[in-house]
């Protein structure tokens, strides 16, 4: 399996690591030829200087041959659009992009990105090690209908229950506050506590909420 690596910090050579370990061929590739030193002498692997958002640097690293693409470095907006030239001019079946902020993982689910988030997943594993109880929320994604817009996100929201995660406007996603008011078209990601879900649903009008898969 031929992989490309974009971004060589800590979490990228982390990954080169993994991957060489288990017999797969990759390309390392960044923009400071210095952060190859984190891969250490014995890495059997290609080196490629450059930025992952340029297309003739991505096809000299083997994008056109690649089985997949990780896109981690520490800039969200650079991952993404290194993924969608991975995805959209390369074709490349299984893309992966780190983001650093939660809220934007709405967006690149619609743009059909995997994303890992290591800060939502570092505090899930401390939670998980604290030993605390707790039934498991379920992710609902729902658009927001005329009924509601103009109405504030507090209103959508339930103490202990509903924490609205993130909200999408068109190309924008963002974190809100409880005062912030929705439009109709708005995407929503609410974390909802499974006795609350049928409430939740109630009380957006023309919405039809759906699980999230992710």
């Amino acid at each position: 399996m031929e992989y490309v690596i974009v971004g060589c910090g800590r979490t990228g050579a982390a990954l080169a690591r993994l991957l060489l370990a288990e017999g797969a061929s990759l390309t390392m590739l960044d923009q400071n030829p210095a952060a190859f030193a984190a891969l250490g002498d014995d890495f059997t692997g290609r080196l490629e200087v450059g930025t992952g958002i340029d297309e003739d640097v991505l096809r000299r690293a083997g994008a056109e041959l690649a089985d997949g693409l990780a896109a981690v470095t520490s800039d969200d907006n650079r991952n993404l659009m290194c993924a969608l030239i991975a995805r959209r001019r390369f074709g490349i079946l299984h893309v992966v992009a780190r983001i650093n902020d939660p809220a934007r993982g709405e967006l690149y689910d619609d743009l059909d990105i995997q994303t890992i988030c290591p800060t939502l997943t570092a505090a899930k594993q401390i939670r998980d090690a604290l030993g605390v109880d707790r039934l498991e929320p379920r992710a609902i994604r729902a658009e927001i209908g005329a009924g509601f817009s103009g109405r504030t996100v507090g209103e959508l929201a339930e103490p202990g229950r509903v924490v609205i995660g993130s909200v999408t406007r068109g190309a924008h996603a963002f974190i809100p506050t409880l005062f912030d008011l929705l439009e109709a078209g708005d995407r929503v990601v609410a974390f909802v506590a499974p006795e609350a879900v049928e409430r939740f649903a109630r009380r957006l009008s023309g919405a039809t909420p759906t699980e999230s898969r992710r």
